[in-house]
């Protein structure tokens, strides 16, 4: 049996409730449609990335015309942009125009991914690639600005001897020396990629 204090604890309970109830209700309610849509829009994502990925398979087998490897590299970026896929589709595109020697359109695909991908590595990669688009073009300022913003400690030596580069070919021969040297120091002892720096180091006078 309910003592008084219990019985007024009841009733003040009850009184809450009456007055509040409908508040609860549309909390629950709230609650319920956020869920919903949470759970709708992860499916939805979950849908989008199996299209891109199907997207992005063709892509990477496919061979030849590089305006036809633009056009279905852009067609993953412009329809799924939030998929990992569209950024490794416009590194794949811009690879290609590389090569083709469209150096301009290769520019374009690579600011693409800096501007979209929320991946640091994939972003220092397109960075390594346009300091050597730019390079390419001559543009010898622009890629040293590429190159000298923040990336990742594993890019060190990669971003340094490419600068090394930059610098030599411009005959700045002290400058190319300190870039390479940091290119040797960064990259992995027992590389064979350390002993093309190392010769590059030698060319410009070497360890001091």
């Amino acid at each position: 049996m309910y003592d008084l204090d219990e019985q007024q604890q009841l009733e003040i309970i009850k009184t809450w409730l009456v007055r509040h109830g409908s508040k609860l209700a549309i909390a629950a309610l709230l609650a319920a449609i956020a869920g919903a849509a949470y759970l709708g829009y992860r499916h939805y994502e979950h849908g989008q990335a199996e299209k891109a990925s199907a997207l992005y398979d063709d892509l990477t087998k496919m061979e030849g015309d590089v305006k036809k490897i633009r056009l279905a590299a852009s067609n993953i970026m412009e329809s799924f942009p939030k998929t990992p896929y569209a950024a490794r589709a416009a590194l794949i595109a811009a690879g290609r125009d590389f090569e083709a020697g469209e150096m301009d359109d290769a520019r374009i695909q690579l600011q693409w991914v800096l501007d979209h991908s929320k991946e640091p590595e994939l972003r220092d990669v397109a960075r390594l690639r346009l300091g050597r688009v730019l390079f390419d073009q001559k543009k010898y300022a622009d890629a040293i600005a590429a190159l000298d913003a923040q990336h990742g400690d594993a890019f060190d030596g990669l971003y340094s001897d490419l600068k090394g580069d930059i610098y030599a070919e411009e005959g700045k021969k002290d400058q190319a020396r300190s870039a390479y040297l940091l290119a040797f120091n960064k990259i992995e002892r027992g590389s064979p990629y350390r002993n093309m720096v190392s010769i590059k180091l030698d060319s410009t006078g070497g360890v001091k």
